[in-house]
């Protein structure tokens, strides 16, 4: 068929380097079907698709002949390392440097789906994600990612605070992700067990250049926060750490946890007729086996505000807990609610240290086209959680294990 794809027509999909030929071939193979893909077929960026290290572009796809029971719209998922646009305070970062990144976080998330798939018709629950139809290899620039195109759907950002019923869907979704780890044994799963922190943070982005964003926070969210900036950095020489996870649990004598890596509010999708269904949890690229503590408190940090946060943290973490027991179906638990808060307690300060610099180039971003009333409120309610976060930082530093090693080169 002259209109449809074959390899005679190696075009690429928008500038991703994937070709249509080679996408048709591989969901032909994993849906098993003789239907090809009309050049009708159809690629477009998403909303806010070019992310820091991805790009997102919807496929529509018109199959001949059409079976309905092929996907009209699939999600193409490519490894990519972008600055933000028009935001000369970002931390360049040498190409050479982000290839061994972007392997690593694709060859986590790859692994993760594939993990999934083989146990998806287990009884235990699963952490609610979009379909996963395939992943091509990491080598010769063409790698990517297909996922089912969940319709209807809506996300919030890191100006958003969560209500108690979105907290609490969460909260269970985080318990499911642990108890689906811990159930069918991910700790053998190859690809799970890299050492991401090095990769990201230590080859990446070292102490040097994080403590360098940070101190950039103040100019944009208020100047009375630089003493605290200061005030967290100092304490960090003492627990810096890009092994704290693994400390953390043998320390209190518990097995690391699959953890997600990356729980915050963009990586969450909502029913948008229905702001309080949870749809899916995205963007599974750090997933690894780290302390059970490390996405309670990204989440928690992120999508509600400091103050709620800090009156409210015990209470969520017993109410993780509870879900937790659950969905273990009365197996043994991995850790008691004890262990699971003083776990919090000692990641806290470290955690939270890596993800708050970038929190302003994502901000700033994300509001150079907005108005500016409502840039404005936005970055206020940024600025409460990030000031939280600092004091916070240096409050929870004296329970975080004391760094046997220098990582600020």
């Amino acid at each position: 068929m002259e209109d449809c794809h074959g390899h005679e027509h190696p075009l690429e999909i928008l500038d991703t380097r994937v070709q249509w030929a080679d996408l048709q071939t591989h969901l032909q193979k994993v849906l098993m079907t003789d239907s090809k893909c009309r050049k009708t077929s159809f690629a477009s960026k998403a909303p806010g698709s070019v992310g820091f290290l991805s790009q997102v572009v919807l496929i529509d796809l018109n199959w001949f002949p059409p079976i309905p029971k092929l996907p009209k719209r699939v999600v193409l998922k490519v490894p990519i390392s972008k600055a933000h646009e028009g935001l000369p305070e970002d931390v360049p970062t040498p190409p050479e440097k982000m290839e061994p990144l972007l392997k690593a976080l694709f060859e986590a998330e790859r692994a993760f789906y594939e993990f999934y798939r083989v146990h998806e018709h287990t009884e235990t629950s699963l952490p609610p994600i979009p379909h996963f139809y395939y992943a091509a290899r990491f080598e010769g620039n063409h790698e990517y990612l297909v996922f089912e195109c969940l319709q209807n759907t809506h996300s919030f950002h890191v100006w958003d605070n969560f209500n108690e019923k979105q907290i609490d869907q969460m909260l269970h979704a985080i318990a499911q992700t642990q108890a689906f780890g811990y159930l069918n044994n991910s700790s053998s799963q190859p690809g799970l067990n890299l050492r991401l922190l090095d990769v990201l943070y230590d080859e990446c982005f070292p102490r040097v250049e994080m403590a360098e964003l940070l101190r950039k926070m103040p100019a944009y969210f208020g100047q009375e926060l630089e003493p605290l900036v200061e005030k967290a950095l100092a304490s960090s020489d003492g627990f810096y750490d890009l092994r704290v996870e693994e400390r953390i649990c043998a320390s209190l004598g518990i097995s690391q946890s699959l953890v997600h890596g990356d729980v915050w509010s963009t990586n969450i999708l909502w029913d948008a007729d229905d702001h309080d269904k949870l749809r899916a949890v995205l963007d599974w690229q750090m997933t690894r086996h780290g302390c059970p503590a490390t996405d309670l408190i990204r989440f928690l940090n992120t999508c509600m505000s400091g103050a709620h946060r800090r009156q409210n943290w015990e209470r969520y973490l017993n109410k993780f807990h509870d879900y937790l027991c659950v969905e273990m179906r009365g197996l043994p638990l991995p850790y008691t609610e004890a262990q699971l808060v003083d776990s919090y307690k000692q990641m806290y300060a470290m955690e939270t240290l890596l993800y708050m610099p970038p929190l302003n180039p994502i901000v700033a971003s994300a509001n150079l086209e907005v108005a500016p009333e409502l840039a404005k409120k936005r970055k206020e309610t940024v600025a409460e959680k990030v000031r939280c976060m600092l004091e916070d930082i240096i409050h929870f530093a004296p329970f975080a294990p004391r760094s046997t090693k220098n990582n600020s080169e």
